[in-house]
């Protein structure tokens, strides 16, 4: 017994060393991509019409992707995803495409996000230096995860949030809680080194605090649910322009597929708004302040333009356009519901982001730590809820998912063993769960509903 705790102990001290180290790095190299990013961005600005070289600019990108090293194609979420749970490294030219090409990408108006690079580099980074201490698989696995969860925490300034986002974005239905702690030290260390170099992030410090009611609880469920539909429906489009875009690059050329994409970005930009083009964070700090979208359907625009830019061969990530999608949707829905505009807002940013990557845990405390502690209780609701209402569905196609009660085997929800290669399973059981969790919210809601009924015999 005594040995078992020395050795834990041990484990705790070896652990907190490597996340530390790792979060030290991932969190200066983040602060460098984000200092690059917002000079490039503020640069552009000054440029009318930045956009009109888009139909170019995907096509190189996507050649420099796709064509130039050719097995060096690991610079999205999804495939970082997919490397961690099969136990492969990640290269350093990986790295750098993710790291280069995501920049080029957002400031030429491709709409895309800042998350992919930073864990990319700090899955990368992480996967290097184990390979350099030759370290066993399953503690080169553990150094990756901490490098992701970096990566998240550095980029958008939610320490706890972002390292616990690395977790539980691999395996919905599972956490590994064996590499929880260096994954929260990787991912504080990383916040307080950006920190530290003046990386700026966005807080919202939500002053809106509703005397809690029935009715308000229901506008929050019926919230979570719009927000689940969103979720829904972002990922259906993502999917859809996928497949029509393939079609378009096998049936003619590459260029003519990155030509047609970067056009209709163009036409959004220019008869639209640019609003909805490059990193949309404009577009986000406006409702997260309580002003009124620009349009009803801001949210739909930018889900289209995110798909047609990664379909068409940009690189990047994809949580700060699901931030813009739910942030402005959530202010459409305010209206309707009669609920504070940034409030919902604030609801709808942390919402779909549980609904579209299926993380309901990491999602309820990034509320918290971006808008205050007051929308805690509310944004849980809804986070929950369009986690559920999602179903099986993920914006990361390789992530794995698994509940208890829908699993395929006895062994479906333990953890993998070394080599063992992962595929999305599809497990059809929350939508059971959602009518579950609805039945037990309205039981508490309407009290005591058998005596009512037995009133009216």
């Amino acid at each position: 017994m005594l040995t078992e705790h020395k050795s834990n102990v041990v484990n705790i001290i070896k652990w907190f060393f490597l996340a530390t180290v790792i979060g030290a790095i991932v969190g200066v190299l983040d602060a460098l991509f984000l200092t690059i990013l917002d000079d490039a961005i503020r640069l552009r600005n000054t440029i009318p019409l930045f956009y009109l070289g888009l139909p170019f600019v995907l096509y190189g990108v996507a050649v420099l992707g796709r064509k130039v090293a050719k097995r060096h194609k690991d610079y999205s979420t999804d495939a970082v995803i997919n490397k961690i749970n099969s136990y492969q490294p990640i290269s350093f030219i990986s790295i750098f495409k993710g790291f280069t090409l995501s920049i080029v990408t957002m400031v030429t108006g491709g709409s895309a996000g800042k998350e992919a690079p930073c864990a990319d580099v700090g899955a990368g980074i992480s996967s290097i230096l184990a390979r350099l201490m030759r370290m066993n698989p399953q503690d080169q696995r553990k150094m990756m995860i901490c490098g992701v969860s970096a990566g998240f925490a550095g980029v958008f300034g939610v320490p706890i949030s972002g390292a616990l986002f690395g977790l539980e974005v691999l395996w919905a239905g599972h956490i590994f809680y064996e590499v929880m702690f260096p994954s929260l030290v990787a991912g504080i260390t990383a916040f307080q080194v950006t920190s530290f170099l003046g990386v700026d992030y966005i807080y919202h410090p939500l002053h809106f605090v509703p005397v809690f009611s029935e009715q308000f609880f229901l506008k929050m469920i019926v919230a979570g649910m719009f927000f689940g539909l969103v979720s829904i429906l972002f990922i259906e489009i993502t999917k859809f322009v996928r497949v029509v875009f393939r079609y378009l690059a096998l049936k003619t050329r590459l260029f003519w597929a990155c030509a047609i994409g970067g056009l209709f970005l163009v036409a959004v930009g220019y008869f639209i708004s640019p609003l909805y083009l490059g990193l949309g964070m404009p577009g986000i700090e406006s409702v997260l302040s309580g002003n009124p979208p620009d349009s009803p359907f801001g949210f739909f625009y930018k889900m289209l333009t995110t798909s047609v830019t990664f379909a068409a061969g940009g690189i990047g990530g994809i949580v700060t356009p699901i931030f813009f999608v739910g942030a402005q949707a959530g202010a459409m829905l305010a209206d309707v519901l009669r609920v504070d505009s940034a409030t919902l807002a604030a609801m709808g940013l942390v919402a779909v982001l549980a609904g579209t990557a299926n993380t309901p845990l990491a999602a309820s405390i990034m509320a918290i730590e971006l808008f205050g502690p007051a929308i805690a209780p509310y944004a849980t609701v809804a986070c929950v809820i369009s986690f559920l209402v999602t179903g099986q569905q993920s914006i990361y196609p390789s992530q794995r998912i698994s509940l208890e009660g829908g699993k395929t085997g006895d062994d479906e929800a333990a953890p993998l063993t070394q080599g063992q290669p992962l595929h999305p399973t599809k497990i059809p059981t929350r939508k059971a769960l959602f009518k579950q969790a609805f039945k037990q919210m309205v039981k508490h809601l309407i009290p005591n509903p058998k005596g009512f009924d037995e009133e009216n015999k």
